[in-house]
């Protein structure tokens, strides 16, 4: 036997490699870390992955005033409007009271209700040929006026009866010019209008349009009749 054979009959087998851990416990880790955080985040109010019962309250009171307001429909009489100022004021002091964390899931859901509602009535406008118009910007100005009598009965109300929260009195109390405590819990009149202009500068240049003509056509007619005019441009 060769020297060269010897050595390689009597060589000392080479250690076996340290394992590394493989690619599954790694993610195995990972996701009990990710789990273990959502529990956390849950159980601290931060997320959900249901609605809550309080927030789709809210949700479905905001779709029964969408509907009310819809194209084509609104209150038809002062009984009608007091419904709905009582329903939006209902929505008001449901999203005041829910917790901090709940809050925006129910005010973004008003924010669509709104402008849903917004320019639904702009649509109803310019689906009509031009010797309709007027027509329907009297059918909307009805509209507003009866919400303003309906806010403003409900303000004789509450004073009355010891000087309770109540909505602002205008001519377009409508979902398309909210009270106070519409979207994004406004309280004031220059918060409506912030919350107003931040909805039209997110329109594009023919919705400007659009709402520039609706809204001189609503003014315009609003004059004739003695009326103060609606909300700011």
């Amino acid at each position: 036997m060769s020297t060269a054979t010897a050595r390689a009959t009597f060589r000392r087998p080479a250690a076996p490699a340290k394992e590394r851990p493989s690619a599954w416990l790694w993610g195995a880790g990972f996701l009990g870390l990710t789990l273990l955080a959502l529990l956390i985040a849950w159980l601290a109010g931060w997320i959900r992955f249901t609605t809550d019962p309080r927030v789709a309250e809210i949700i479905a009171l905001q779709d029964q005033a969408r509907q009310r307001f819809g194209q084509g429909s609104g209150p038809a009489n002062l009984a009608d409007a007091a419904a709905t100022a009582t329903s939006m004021m209902e929505i008001r002091q449901k999203m005041e009271a829910l917790p901090e964390h709940l809050r925006p899931q129910a005010e973004q859901a008003g924010r669509s209700m709104f402008q849903a509602v917004f320019w639904a009535r702009i649509d109803s406008y310019f689906s009509l040929p031009p010797e309709q118009r007027q027509a329907e910007v009297d059918r909307q100005i009805d509209q507003e006026e009866l919400m303003r009598k309906a806010f403003e009965a409900g303000r004789t109300v509450a004073s009355a009866l010891g000087g309770g929260k109540t909505p602002a009195a205008g001519p377009a109390a409508t979902p398309a010019n909210p009270p106070p405590g519409g979207p994004g819990g406004s309280r004031s009149e220059e918060e409506r209008n912030r919350w107003r202009k931040s909805m039209i500068d997110r329109t594009t240049p023919q919705e400007r349009a659009r709402y520039t003509e609706w809204r001189r056509a609503m003014d315009a007619r609003r004059e004739q009749r003695g009326l103060p005019s609606g909300w700011p441009r």
